[in-house]
């Protein structure tokens, strides 16, 4: 046999094997997910809500997103844009809104890996909100399922979320 054939062989077999496996492992795992988190804020919901609902605000107190802009459509919806840390631009609406108490935001897109929705709870706790935030999400691709499942904890964007915010707040 040929040694250059068999050098290209072991490389192929490096690439597709684990290629492979990962397409395989996340066949298995679900499209769909959900995960919640919950934290308490140093102000009633009153004073949070309008906090949360200042998307143009995010870039300034959430490193993930470095800028935002609105959209409106000709049917009247209003796209948020927001432009994360690698430049992608993600598309969201407000898809239910009672202030100050429930907001759920749709990720826009049906060209994205991924998706879903985030439900902000408020509640009041005496002079303190708990916030509540819920992601109901899809991951398309077995690969991008299987690399969230290995190495991803599924509530990580939300706990950078809580993050942020909280020292946000806390300055307010």
């Amino acid at each position: 046999m040929n040694p250059m054939f068999a050098n290209i062989g072991i490389i192929v077999g490096i690439i597709v094997l684990p290629a492979t496996l990962l397409y395989v492992f996340g066949s298995f795992q679900p499209e769909r997910h959900t995960s919640t988190i919950a934290f308490m804020l140093p102000q009633p919901p009153a004073v949070v809500w309008p906090a949360l609902t200042d998307y143009t605000a995010m870039p300034q107190w959430w490193p993930a997103v470095k800028k935002v802009h609105f959209e409106t459509r000709t049917d009247g919806q209003i796209i948020t844009w927001n432009t994360g840390k690698h430049g992608k631009e993600i598309g969201f609406r407000t898809i239910e809104e009672k202030a100050p108490t429930r907001l759920v935001r749709e990720i826009v897109g049906n060209d994205l890996p991924f998706g879903g929705t985030w439900t902000y709870s408020l509640a009041a706790e005496q002079a303190t909100t708990r916030l509540t935030l819920t992601e109901d999400g899809f991951i398309k691709s077995p690969f991008l399922r299987a690399i969230a499942k290995l190495f991803l904890k599924p509530d990580t964007t939300m706990r950078d979320f809580e993050k942020n915010f909280t020292v946000y707040m806390e300055k307010k």
